[in-house]
């Protein structure tokens, strides 16, 4: 594999996750999830929110960049040039 085009993939599996999962909109939709009724977040609150996102979007982006490999042959044909 060239490590040029991986990271290239990577990048835009990268990009297309902020651009739809990662916007200030949707983060500030799930940290509702995390406040009190008065709008405030304490610090295991906000840790959780933290560890949450963190595992989201690990989650995601390993999905992600797995379908683009699949679809673009690469775990089909690992010996495929990228």
């Amino acid at each position: 594999m060239d490590i040029a085009k991986l990271e290239k993939i990577i990048g835009e599996v990268n990009d297309e996750l902020y651009d739809k999962d990662l916007t200030s909109e949707k983060i500030t939709e799930r940290l509702n999830d995390y406040q009190d009724e008065n709008g405030r977040i304490d610090i295991n609150s906000a840790l959780a929110f933290a560890m949450q996102e963190s595992r989201d979007y690990t989650t995601i982006f390993t999905h992600d960049l797995l379908i683009r490999l699949i679809d673009e042959g690469y775990l089909i044909d690992p010996d495929k040039d990228l």
